[in-house]
């Protein structure tokens, strides 16, 4: 099912304890049509009947439990992008991490609030609706290359096939397109004694910036180890900004017209069985010969109105001029000449077809196919490239709803709730209202981070300039003094007065990550190290705690987005991107990032590089 925005989602509530479904289809009915479900077995059957938007998934339960049904869910190819929040009454760091290892998408502890599931729920549905339409408009481009007639490939700017329709699939003798995407066409799928002629052909193909599109034949090798011979139009891509990304290749499977040209002064009987229209022409360009799909090709019905005819008949005054001026010329210098040509039908349409010339007696051979479907494709293709672009245009838009859709309305609640935490003088009202202040501003915080990741992931090139990172350092340290203060910690500068480096102003963020995690993690009473080294041409700034420490298997993981550290600190808050985006920062400053034990005692060294100026 793939939901819009006018749909009423469907929601599947599980749960053993019948009164916690009711509770939830309380919750959820006036905006969601609840599907209950008792049981692990009972939701499976739900999940993969009813297709649902979002599974609410308790843990405990007495025949699969709901990392079982999560997993099921989330490794078949129908179901994997349903999202799934587990709702427990657990809530320990294990579970936790179970829980991600089963890939739900969300975590709720029971008792569930109310609020803070719809917020949830309306971010994971919005982010759904978003997939479905991606993959709606993808799986719409690939059904227009199906239909081709010929094979259509992707390939990037080191021979990697990013994209195949069927009947390339077919032609290489593959069921599947996972066992061809991504491999490389020039080691798996050329000959090796043509891979050099090949190599040049795509090689034009990366240089023509223009429109220009390169014909080339070359035979492939087929799974089944057989050579098909195929005759192959190329053209490159480009992105926006005129940088060539790849070519785009049609390829026509012509082993069978090759064997034909081979046999032809052998068995004249071979062209007339021959879907591909032929013709033997005199010195003078008139036809002694041509077969019955050559007529056809052309509209005519019968071979005799063709036959004794002069070859300019069947084109226009512009192509005639074409054929005399450019193809005549190549083919008399080397016997040969293939490419396409605007023929006209004996009423009076006009179609582009391919011709292959080659020299026989006197006169020569024409071997002529109607490419119109081909043109067709080609043209599906360019429409295929603007939904691409569109795709990259809808992620712009989720960036903007997470920063307008979702955070005005965040703020709005936030500005509410605490203009009636001011005047509630119920202890155990306010108690709730600041359960819902604090779970409020973990969400805008959450939206914050993961728009300034989006944006961060889609920044190809940043600006930099010379800065001074212990200005920088200095400015930082400055905004973290009240939660120092109020930790005890003390903070232990080993910077010089000036460390001139090549950053942008992002830089600052991965700073206050560092000592924000420093502070978050680390004990009362303890002391939080900032460094600078020197080393060479680069900058190493090093923020030294003395927490709990993470394990190695863990080091590399906390960099992922959603990855919190310290799970098992209930009170410490946090979007769980911080660390992503302080990665994708330095990445972006051809810089290094990592994690190391602290090499004093318990704790960590978290460190990242920048050039210097």
């Amino acid at each position: 099912m793939i939901m819009t925005l006018s749909d009423k989602p469907r929601i599947l509530v599980v749960d053993d304890e019948p009164m916690n479904v009711e509770l939830l289809q309380a919750y959820l009915q006036l905006d969601y049509e609840v599907l209950p479900a008792y049981n692990g077995s009972e939701a499976l059957d739900i999940v993969f009947r009813e297709n649902p938007d979002l599974v609410l998934l308790d843990v405990m339960m007495p025949d699969i439990n709901g990392y079982q049904v999560c997993e099921q869910i989330k490794s078949s190819q129908k179901t994997r992008f349903i999202p799934v929040v587990l709702v427990t009454a657990l809530s320990g760091r294990e579970d936790r991490l179970r829980g991600m290892d089963a890939k739900a998408d969300d975590f709720l502890t029971k008792p569930v609030d109310r609020l803070e599931l719809k917020m949830r729920m309306k971010s994971l549905l919005r982010i759904k609706y978003l997939h479905d339409t991606l993959i709606r408009e993808r799986d719409q481009a690939q059904n227009y290359l199906d239909v081709a007639a010929v094979m259509m490939l992707v390939l990037d700017t080191e021979w990697d096939i990013s994209l195949i329709n069927k009947r390339g699939l077919e032609i290489l003798g593959y069921d599947d397109e996972e066992e061809v995407l991504g491999q490389n066409l020039l080691r798996n799928f050329i000959p090796g004694a043509s891979r050099s002629e090949m190599e040049k052909h795509f090689s034009i193909s990366l240089d023509e910036v223009e429109c220009n599109i390169n014909y080339y034949e070359c035979p492939v090798v087929t799974k089944q180890n057989e050579q098909r011979m195929v005759s192959w139009y190329s053209k490159s891509l480009t992105d926006e900004n005129g940088h060539v990304t790849g070519v785009l290749c049609s390829g026509l499977d012509i082993t069978t017209e090759k064997r034909a040209a081979e046999k032809l002064r052998e068995q004249t009987s071979a062209m007339e069985a021959s879907i591909d229209g032929m013709a033997i022409m005199d010195e003078k360009g008139v036809f002694t010969y041509v077969n019955d799909a050559h007529a056809r090709i052309f509209g005519y019905d019968n071979t005799n109105e063709v036959i004794g005819q002069k070859w300019d008949f069947l084109y226009d005054d512009h192509e005639i001029e074409r054929v005399a001026n450019d193809v005549l010329s190549k083919f008399n210098l080397k016997g040969k000449w293939k490419g396409e040509l605007l023929g006209r039908k004996k009423d009076g349409g006009t179609f582009f077809h391919e011709v292959s010339l080659t020299a026989f007696d006197k006169g020569m051979i024409s071997v002529v196919r109607d490419i119109s479907e081909r043109k067709e494709v080609e043209s599906r293709l360019n429409q295929y490239a603007s939904q691409l672009k569109s795709s990259n245009e809808l992620k712009d838009l989720f960036t903007d709803i997470l920063r307008h859709d979702l955070l005005n309305p965040a703020g709005v609640v936030k500005g509410f709730n605490d203009m009636l935490l001011q005047e509630e003088v119920d202890a155990n009202k306010k108690y709730k209202l600041q359960l819902i202040g604090n779970n409020v501003s973990r969400l805008i915080d959450m939206i914050e981070s993961a728009a300034k990741f989006a944006r961060l992931e889609d920044t190809d090139e940043l600006e930099f300039k010379s800065m001074d990172l212990a200005a920088i350092i200095r400015n930082v340290v400055q905004d973290f003094e009240p939660q120092l203060m109020e930790k005890n910690i003390s903070l232990d500068m080993k910077v010089r007065k000036s460390h001139p480096a090549r950053v942008n102003q992002l830089i600052d963020g991965v700073f206050i990550n560092f000592i924000s995690n420093a502070l978050k993690y680390g004990p009362s009473d303890s002391v939080v190290v900032v460094e600078v080294q020197d080393r060479d041409d680069e900058w190493m700034v090093m923020v030294t705690d003395s927490g709990e420490g993470i394990p190695d298997k863990d080091k590399q993981l906390v960099f992922n987005r959603f990855k919190r550290l310290g799970e098992k600190k209930k009170a410490v808050k946090g979007s769980g991107l911080g660390l992503a985006i302080a990665q994708r920062i330095i990445e972006l400053h051809g810089g290094k990032i990592g994690i190391n034990d602290n090499p004093a005692g318990k704790g960590s060294v978290f460190w990242a590089t920048v050039k210097k100026a």
